[in-house]
């Protein structure tokens, strides 16, 4: 009935807008009118609904003018769907709410050969309530804070665990049976389409492929002609030797300002050179130290971020593919325990729930996903299976009995339109059920549990999603969790979890977690190269330290051809100088200590900030600049709200 509704609605107006007789509309003529507006000229429709829009755009409430395009698009979905994508294209264009390619990207319909939300737009508007919580959360999140923040509802999933028994109110003191190490790779973002001699500084998308460009013609020769000088089709071959190809002569060949050179470029995503570069590090660093790892940590980033326009479904493929077959081939048989990122789907960063009429749009990619990895190895086929049933989230037992939970992260994603339906609702897509079950599980026999993912809930998640995590982080903490891994902001940093009890929550009595956000291979965003590894206490599975490398991307520049340098950056137990046991694991008390440094201390937020650049040449200057100012927040908040409230308290 309420769709029925949306529809009168819809005819109603164009009635109005295109002078169809205003006959009193009900379900016995409802037809008629249908078969009369199917007669109507697309391109008439089009026109009146841009004129619609046109006139949200005269509001000085810019919040109302947000909520009546999205109202004006659920009435369009629901009689002619079809119609909502070139009508909401054309008026961005014409309206320049958007440059042109961000509109085709985020309201044109997707095709093999290149990628675009509009289809999406679509599903979502059916699903939305543009006047309540729903509405008014796209338009601040999405459409750039055209809307207040709405508060936030208070939402619980708190029915479906048991009470928590006191055995479970503290973590277990690590064991005398030593370490293991466990490698965590992220980020690696394979920019297939890297050019040597390509544009490196461009104006328009992601540098360093054949389109790109800068809008300011080059005359004469490149600045960098004489001083940069790696240039050479140089890769590695199947036995891991390096091998430095033939030269090419790009000042010669093209006229850009900044060539591309042979291993990235901080304003691009990651050449497969400096991919196999990474992994040839790793296994080096393993022979010459005599050290294993037991497993593998992949926390996503497989595609590279360019405009949609330049994205087809056969990149998408091709780089999820591409990544994990680099994985498998240089770690042979060490397992994987990967997840997705916001990349890693197409279009980039959706999924719909599976209990929605669409959701057969992106099945495609965790059928894909679980079955490779199940070719390789890394998962059974029980839980390849729970990977095919759950976006590809699954639960895995290690050999030495830590459970590792995976998740998808697209879920609380902020740009995912689906996590814009029904959004006041704590579970939309059932991972946090399917997280609680196997917590449960874990607790009852005194588990230990690792939850990876993707994207860290405070940076770039939505508040309902993040403070359900939250709440079951602070559950099941800190005697099951003993570790939480994300990526995707392709630095390195970290994300405490304080008890939501007591004045003050950020006490260090409130400490109770700690998630790592592991650094990037790509470089893209001012950022070197690196990898990470963990040592791990073998009778709790707790952190006992992270020993993180990197190359400085940009002594590539000028090496003539040859492979990159690696080094040991710092060790997390000795960087911030805290006095801490030798016996005593990493834990969110350590944690917390660190960051009353960060808050307290310029010289701390500095050496953070160094950190989680990875000494890159772009690191921010704390000293002079406002940069470093959310640091504290940042690393003391969990939720979209906690990070959001003390943002604004500074």
């Amino acid at each position: 009935m309420i769709a029925t509704n949306i529809l009168l609605n819809a005819l109603l107006i164009w009635q109005t807008v295109t002078g169809i007789p205003a006959d009193p509309v009900d379900e016995d003529n409802l037809q008629t009118l249908l078969e009369t507006e199917n007669a109507i000229a697309d391109e008439t429709i089009i026109a009146d609904i841009v004129t619609q829009l046109n006139q949200t755009m005269s509001y000085e409430d810019h919040c109302g003018g947000c909520i009546d395009r999205l109202i004006i698009g659920k009435s369009l979905a629901a009689a002619r769907e079809d119609m909502v994508a070139p009508a909401f294209t054309m008026w961005c264009k014409l309206s320049q709410f958007y440059d042109n390619d961000t509109c085709v990207q985020q309201y044109g319909i997707s095709t093999v050969n290149g990628s675009s939300l509009g289809s999406n737009f679509v599903d979502m508007l059916g699903g939305m309530d543009p006047t309540g919580y729903d509405g008014l959360l796209y338009c601040h999140y999405y459409e750039n804070n055209n809307c207040p923040k709405p508060e936030t509802p208070n939402v619980t999933v708190s029915h479906l665990w048991p009470p928590k028994s006191p055995e479970h109110m503290s973590a277990p003191e690590p064991g005398n049976n030593g370490t293991f190490n466990v490698l965590h790779i992220s980020d690696i973002n394979i920019q297939l389409d890297y050019a040597i001699g390509s544009e490196s500084n461009c104006t328009d998308a992601l540098c360093c492929s054949s389109h790109s460009h800068n809008n300011q013609n080059l005359t004469g020769t490149s600045p960098y002609n004489g001083y940069w000088n790696s240039y050479y089709n140089s890769y590695f071959a199947e036995n891991g030797s390096y091998v430095q190809g033939s030269y090419i002569d790009v000042f010669n060949m093209s006229n850009v300002w900044t060539p591309a050179t042979t291993f990235g470029n901080y304003n691009c995503d990651t050449p497969e050179v400096l991919v196999n570069s990474t992994l040839e590090n790793i296994l080096e660093y393993s022979r010459q130290n005599n050290i294993t790892y037991d497993f593998t940590l992949f926390t996503g980033g497989m595609g590279d971020s360019d405009l949609a326009k330049y994205l087809s479904f056969e990149d998408a493929v091709s780089s999820d593919m591409t990544v994990f077959n680099i994985l498998k081939d240089r770690l042979g048989k060490l397992p994987v325990f990967p997840v997705i990122g916001n990349q890693d789907s197409y279009p980039h960063g959706q999924l719909a729930p599976l209990t929605s009429n669409v959701e057969s749009k992106f099945s495609w990619n965790y059928n894909l996903l679980s079955n490779l990895w199940e070719e390789f190895g890394w998962l059974n086929a029980e839980q390849a299976q729970q990977a095919r049933e759950h976006y590809t989230g699954y639960a895995v037992e290690t050999q030495l009995g830590l459970k590792v939970i995976a998740l998808n992260s697209n879920a609380w994603f902020n740009k995912n339109m689906y996590s814009y339906v029904n959004a006041s609702q704590p579970d939309n897509f059932g991972q946090f059920s399917f997280l609680i079950e196997e917590l449960v599980a874990s607790e009852a026999k005194n588990q230990r549990v690792w939850i990876v993912a993707h994207i860290p809930p405070a940076f770039t998640g939505l508040p309902v999603p993040s403070n359900v995590f939250s709440q079951i982080v602070e559950r099941f903490s800190p005697s099951t969790i003993a570790g939480i891994f994300f990526g995707h902001t392709h630095e390195d940093q970290f994300e405490i979890v304080y008890a939501s009890s007591g004045n003050d929550t950020k006490s260090v009595e409130n400490a109770l977690n700690q998630a790592y956000i592991a650094p990037s291979v790509s470089p893209l965003g001012g950022v070197n190269p690196a990898w990470r590894f963990y040592q791990v206490d073998k009778a709790t599975f707790s952190i006992m330290n992270v020993h993180n490398y990197y190359s400085p991307l940009n002594s590539t520049f000028t090496s003539n051809g040859t492979k990159p340098t690696w080094f040991h950056e710092y060790s997390s137990r000795y960087a911030y100088n805290i006095s801490w046991p030798t016996t005593s694991p990493l834990n969110a008390t350590y944690w917390h200590l660190v960051a009353e440094q960060i808050g307290s201390s310029v010289a701390v937020r500095q050496k953070y900030e160094q950190f989680a650049k990875r000494q890159s040449p772009y690191g921010s200057d704390c000293y002079n600049s406002k940069e470093c100012d959310y640091d504290y927040c940042f690393v003391t908040s969990f939720t979209v709200d906690e990070y959001e409230t003390c943002v604004a308290a500074q």
